[in-house]
């Protein structure tokens, strides 16, 4: 049993790795290209404003916030950080490749979280 969890621990941790190489690839390519679609928002003006001379780092928060942004729309518009309908002006390739690393990345810290409060 444990040489098994040794295994699907290893596998995990080399997922995240991957998941972070894809998040940062992401970022580094599509970040402003993604805030160009949105730039009217004014969570996106400060975050770039805020997080734009951190280089590679800074680029990953900024994708970060924009796809947490996509994920519960609702809390940013009733603060008023972004307009109702201004989200669908991104086309839907763009926010499937957005979204995807970190809903990939949460599942996989959730396995690891898992394996880790029940197994060991």
């Amino acid at each position: 049993m444990t040489v098994f969890l040794g295994f699907i621990s290893l596998f995990l941790i080399f997922s995240m790795f991957l998941v972070l190489v894809w998040i940062f690839l992401f970022s580094s390519r599509y970040t402003e290209i993604v805030e160009g679609y949105l730039d009217k928002s004014k969570f996106v003006v400060n975050n770039r404003e805020a997080f734009s001379g951190l280089g590679l780092i800074g680029s990953a928060m900024r994708n970060g916030s924009i796809a947490l942004m996509f994920l519960c729309p609702r809390v940013f518009e009733r603060r008023g950080l972004i307009e109702k309908d201004e989200l669908l002006n991104l086309p839907l390739d763009l926010k499937r490749k957005l979204i995807a690393p970190w809903i990939v990345g949460g599942v996989v810290f959730f396995a690891m979280l898992v394996i880790r409060i029940f197994f060991v």
